[in-house]
């Protein structure tokens, strides 16, 4: 896969995951399967992802080897309070964030693509790595955020 391909691929998984998200009833946001995230935490997770990953994008495109912040999906539930969280402003966020890298994004070069950041953990990563992370990422929660409806 190249970066076009890659860019391509990261706006529809992202659109996909819009999507999704729109075909839920409201009130069904909220009601969780026994040790399960509800789809709203799903949504409130995504939203965080794309702003998270959006940074590492930006440093990546502007800094020369920034580090790369891991954050822990275990934490943001709670820290950042999803149950008191609207959902609709997560996918309004998610939306226009993911319009904005997208943005970013198309117009790197191609060389902008072997753009190096460091991972504590993963070591040096190109931007093309870092934008598959996100698009992985994003893509493994689709179904996770259908399969939380009940």
């Amino acid at each position: 896969m190249d970066n076009h391909e890659l860019l391509k691929k990261y706006r529809s998984t992202s659109l996909a995951f819009i999507q999704a998200a729109g075909e839920i009833k409201p009130s069904s946001f909220n009601v969780a399967k026994e040790g399960e995230w509800s789809p709203a935490f799903v949504i409130h997770h995504i939203a965080d992802a794309e702003l998270q990953f959006g940074v590492r994008y930006a440093n990546a495109l502007a800094e020369d080897n920034p580090p790369i912040i891991p954050f822990d999906e275990e934490k943001f539930p709670s820290a950042l309070q999803y149950q008191n969280r609207s959902v609709e402003a997560s996918l309004n966020a998610m939306t226009s964030l993911h319009a904005m890298n997208y943005e970013i994004l198309k117009n790197a070069s191609d060389s902008d693509w072997s753009r190096i950041s460091s991972h504590p953990e993963r070591g040096e990563l190109t931007l093309f790595e870092v934008v598959s992370l996100g698009t992985n990422h994003t893509e493994g929660h689709i179904a996770q955020l259908k399969n939380s409806v009940i």
